[in-house]
C-alpha cells in the first residue's frame, strides 16, 4: 500500500513540476551530467549564474496541467469507492494536495491514466498507463499463479520503460519495490489480506479515544475497554441492530431479489412499459425457451417466403400474444402440465407496479440518474453484458450469438408483479447504440456518447428494460477534451461476491503494448519535449 503511496506521488508531483517535491530539480539534471547520459537535459548556462533547464518529455504545459487536473475536479465516483478527491484539485493554481492512501490507491489504479492520456505524449502515457493496469490487476480479488508470474515480468518491463522517462532520481526503493510484489503474492497470497488499511483504520480509531490530551495513552486505554465491553454485551442482543451484525453499505437482504433503498410508490404502467417490460421477462425465463423454439418454428411455416430478418421481427412483436394463447390453448385440449413458472406468466403481470428510487443487488447499489444529478456520487451507470445476435449485412444468412456490452444510464427502477409470490425487479436505462455512440482509443479505452441513444423515440418494440439481476454497475469520467464523449469504468462487487468468476479482471481495457527492446541509456530516444519552454533557474553550471 505505502509502495503504491510513494509512486502516486512521485509520479504526480513530477509531472505537475511541484516545486521542492518534483523528482526532476537541479540536482537531478546534475545527475545526469555526472553519468554522461541524456545530453540533451543538462542544465546549459544562461549568462551569470543563470542555468536553463531544457524541458522533458514528461512536462506539462499549463493549458495541459489544467486538462490533466479538469478530469480530477470532475470526477464522480460510486459510493463508497473513494472520499470526494475533486475537493482536492485546485485548478486555479494547478495544484492537487491533501490526498490520503486510498485516494492514491484510486488515482494509481483508475485516474491517473485516463487524466493523463490527453495531457502527455504516448510514448510517456502508455507505460503510466500499463503501471497502474499492473497495480489493478495485483489488487484483484482473483490472482491465478500464471497470473502473477506474468505480472512480475510486466512490472520489470514497465519499470525499464518508466526509466527511459524519468531521472534516475525517481527511482528510490520504494519504486524498485514494486519489482518484487508479485513474486511476494505468490508466497504470502492475495494483498487484500495483508495490506495496511484495516490497521490505519484501526489506528485512527485509536486515535480518536484521546481525548484527553494530558493522559493520551490512558485515554485510549479507557476507550478502547469501553468499546470491547459494549461489543460483548451486543454478543447478547439478537434482536438489536449493533456494531457487529449491522449489515454490509450494499447488503442486497441476502436473495437473488435484492432489496429497495430509499422511497417507493404505487404507480400504472402503461401500455407501452407493460409490453416492453412483459416481454422481456419471457425473452429472458429460462423455462419459456422451448415455448420460443415452437413459435420460431410456428413462424417459419406460416411465412415460408420471409428471410431470417422478417421472421426475427415478427417473433419478437409477437411472441408475448402467441405465449398466452398458445398455453392456454394446450390447457383447454389436451393433457398436459406445465410448471408453475409458466402458469402465471402466462396470465400475464399486473398493470400496478412498484417504482424505487434506489436499489442494492448483487454486490451493487443503483440508483436513478434524477437523484444522481443532484449528488456528488454517481450511482445511475448500468452495462449489460448479453449474447446478441449479429447479422453482417441484410442478406447474411449465417448470423453469429456472441457476447456483446452495452452501457446505459438508469431511468427507473420497477417492481413487476405477476402475483404477489412472482415479481420481477426491471431497470429502464437509456442504452447507448454501439455503432454511433461507443468508441475505443489509441489506449484500448472504451468511451461511450449520450447523444447517440439506442431508441429515439419511445414504442412499444424498444427495450429499455432489464432484469435487475443481469445489472453490472459502471462509472463515467467525462472526457477534458470531448466533453460528450465519457471514459467507461467498470465496477467490482464488495465482499465476497464473483470470487470465484473466469472474467478478466481488468475492465474496460486492455494492457498496453510496451517493446520489449529498452534499449540503451545513452541512445537519443527524444530526451526533450519539442514545442515547450524549460525553466531558468538561479544557478551557476
Amino acid at each position: 500500500m505505502h509502495g503504491e503511496k510513494n509512486f502516486c506521488d512521485n509520479i504526480l508531483w513530477t509531472i505537475l513540476g511541484v516545486v521542492g517535491k518534483s523528482k526532476d530539480n537541479p540536482s537531478a539534471r546534475r545527475d545526469l551530467e555526472f553519468l554522461h547520459i541524456r545530453k540533451s537535459l543538462h542544465l546549459q548556462s544562461r549568462g551569470s549564474k543563470k542555468a536553463y533547464m531544457p524541458p522533458p518529455q514528461f512536462t506539462m504545459s499549463k493549458e495541459e496541467k489544467r486538462i490533466f487536473l479538469k478530469v480530477l475536479k470532475e470526477v464522480r465516483v460510486p459510493d463508497g469507492y473513494a472520499s470526494n478527491i475533486s475537493r482536492r484539485v485546485r485548478l486555479d493554481d494547478t495544484s492537487i494536495g491533501g490526498l490520503k492512501s486510498h485516494d492514491n490507491h484510486i488515482l494509481m489504479q483508475q485516474l491517473i491514466p485516463i487524466a493523463i492520456r490527453k495531457a502527455l505524449p504516448k510514448k510517456v502515457v502508455e507505460p503510466l498507463i500499463e503501471l497502474g493496469n499492473c497495480f489493478r490487476q495485483f489488487c484483484s480479488k482473483v490472482n491465478r499463479a500464471s497470473d502473477l508470474e506474468y505480472l512480475e515480468d510486466r512490472f520489470v518491463v514497465t519499470l525499464c520503460h518508466l526509466e527511459k522517462i524519468f531521472p534516475p532520481s525517481f527511482f528510490d526503493i520504494m519504486e524498485h519495490l514494486a519489482v518484487h510484489l508479485a513474486e511476494e503474492a505468490l508466497i504470502a497470497g492475495p494483498v487484500q489480506f495483508r495490506w495496511m488499511y484495516p490497521i490505519e483504520r484501526f489506528l485512527l480509531m485509536l486515535k480518536q479515544y484521546g481525548r484527553n490530551k494530558a493522559y493520551p495513552e490512558a485515554s485510549i486505554v479507557k476507550g478502547y475497554l469501553m468499546e470491547d465491553c459494549m461489543n460483548f454485551c451486543a454478543q447478547y442482543l439478537n434482536d438489536v441492530e449493533t456494531k457487529l451484525n449491522r449489515p454490509a453499505r450494499n447488503y442486497d437482504g441476502g436473495d437473488s431479489m435484492g432489496r429497495g433503498v430509499g422511497e417507493n410508490t404505487i404507480f400504472h404502467l402503461d401500455d407501452r412499459e407493460w409490453i416492453q417490460a412483459h416481454r422481456y421477462i419471457l425473452f429472458n425465463t429460462n423455462s419459456v425457451a422451448p415455448f420460443i423454439t415452437k413459435h420460431l418454428e410456428f413462424l417459419k411455416n406460416k411465412m415460408p417466403r420471409a428471410d431470417d430478418h422478417q421472421i426475427q421481427q415478427e417473433h419478437f412483436e409477437t411472441f408475448h400474444a402467441w405465449f398466452k394463447d398458445h398455453v392456454q390453448l394446450l390447457l383447454r385440449t389436451s393433457i398436459v402440465t406445465f410448471s408453475e413458472e409458466i402458469h402465471k406468466l402466462a396470465i400475464d403481470p399486473h398493470t400496478i407496479a412498484r417504482r424505487f428510487s434506489g436499489y442494492a443487488i448483487n454486490g451493487f447499489r443503483f440508483r436513478v440518474k434524477s437523484i444522481d444529478d443532484n449528488r456528488s456520487t454517481q450511482n445511475s451507470g448500468v452495462a449489460l453484458k448479453a449474447n446478441t445476435l449479429s447479422y453482417a449485412s441484410r442478406k447474411d444468412k449465417n448470423p453469429r450469438v456472441g457476447p456483446v456490452y452495452y452501457y446505459g444510464c438508469l431511468t427507473d427502477i420497477v417492481e413487476i408483479r405477476y402475483t404477489n409470490d412472482t415479481k420481477y425487479v426491471m431497470f429502464k436505462c437509456d442504452w447507448i447504440d454501439n455503432i454511433h455512440g461507443k468508441k475505443e482509443d489509441a489506449f484500448k479505452f472504451t468511451l461511450v456518447n449520450f447523444n447517440h441513444l439506442l431508441y429515439r423515440e419511445d414504442q412499444a418494440t424498444n427495450e429499455p428494460y432489464i432484469l435487475a439481476s443481469q445489472a453490472e454497475q459502471v462509472w463515467y469520467v467525462p472526457d477534458p477534451i470531448e466533453p460528450d464523449w465519457q471514459v467507461v469504468i467498470k465496477m467490482s462487487q464488495r465482499g465476497l461476491y464473483d470470487m470465484h468468476s473466469n472474467d478478466p479482471q481488468v475492465d474496460p481495457y486492455l494492457s498496453q503494448q510496451l517493446e520489449e527492446n529498452i534499449g540503451r541509456q545513452d541512445e537519443d530516444l527524444g530526451w526533450v519535449r519539442e514545442g515547450e519552454e524549460g525553466d531558468i533557474i538561479d544557478e551557476d553550471v
